[in-house]
């Protein structure tokens, strides 16, 4: 089990990493578009390889709006407050209530509880996650894509992944993950081009590089870390699988460390550091 939570961690920072590799090459929610409707059709194939059951027509609906909200909503919102000019490290930094939030939706309709201990831990997460963005939050402090619109966005974001993560444990959760995440992809991908419609978004650079960071979202990073998050989420309390997710910030900073060749203060490793502790009493709760 140690050895999937590490692997979740692991491709959620490849996701950051990702982000960054597909700039120039083709536009975000392109990219989200095709990755999650491609997506959609592997599992479906899977379902119909495998003779997986799909879920009964009334609880269709349920299995849409938890891609829409997970997937379709949480990125496309994301992406939109970037887009119009908010710092990617202050879209971190509130992507960090997340777990929070997650805790808090899990009591309220889920009746899921969580000790003190994990509290503390989720809040020295938070506190460390805060330190490996300060440096960028320092040098955008002062851009003038920090406004109501793009906070809002950022927020509406976090909340759509938090509802969509705390959602995958209620009724849903006793469906095939497999049929499951097939129509929560396709929604998802429905979503993802209203965004690209919305932007204008079109680029999509025909070379081998494209190509093969389209097959990378679909595979690895649908196909494994969504897959995976989902079925952690089956397995685990909702407010553990999130907090782990604290990690995945700093890890893909310092793969942009090596792969970008950008650069890493004390601060940021010490961040790092501390993350790892935060996240370690959460799950030591």
């Amino acid at each position: 089990m140690a050895f999937l939570y590490g692997l979740l961690v692991l491709i959620w920072s490849a996701g950051f990493i990702t982000g960054k590799l597909i700039v120039g090459q083709i536009d975000p929610n392109v990219f989200l578009s095709i990755r999650f409707f491609c997506a959609g059709l592997l599992f479906l194939t899977i379902v119909l390889v495998l003779r997986r059951p799909f879920p009964k027509w009334k609880e269709l609906p349920k299995h849409i709006l938890a891609g829409m909200l997970m997937n379709g909503f949480y990125l496309g919102f994301a992406y939109v407050a970037i887009a119009k000019g908010l710092p990617a490290g202050m879209m971190a930094l509130i992507g960090a209530l997340q777990p929070a939030l997650v805790t808090i939706l899990a009591f309220l309709l889920i009746k899921e509880k969580t000790s003190f201990r994990g509290i503390v831990g989720i809040l020295v997460g938070m506190f460390g996650l805060l330190m490996v963005v300060s440096p960028a939050l320092e040098l955008n402090m002062s851009h003038g894509g920090i406004t109501g619109l793009t906070l809002g966005l950022a927020c509406a974001a976090i909340l759509a992944l938090s509802l969509g993560v705390t959602y995958q444990k209620m009724s849903i959760s006793s469906s095939d993950i497999f049929s499951s995440m097939a129509i929560q992809n396709l929604a998802a991908s429905v979503v993802s081009c209203g965004f690209m419609l919305f932007l204008g978004e079109h680029l999509f650079v025909m070379e081998w590089q494209s190509f093969a960071l389209v097959a990378w979202g679909v595979v690895v990073l649908s196909g494994g870390g969504v897959f995976l998050m989902v079925w952690l989420l089956r397995k685990s309390r909702a407010s553990q699988v999130s907090t782990l997710l604290l990690l995945a910030p700093p890890l893909a900073a310092i793969g942009s460390y090596f792969i970008f060749d950008e650069t890493m203060t004390l601060i940021q490793l010490s961040g790092f550091v501390v993350t790892i502790g935060g996240v370690y009493l959460s799950r030591k709760a």
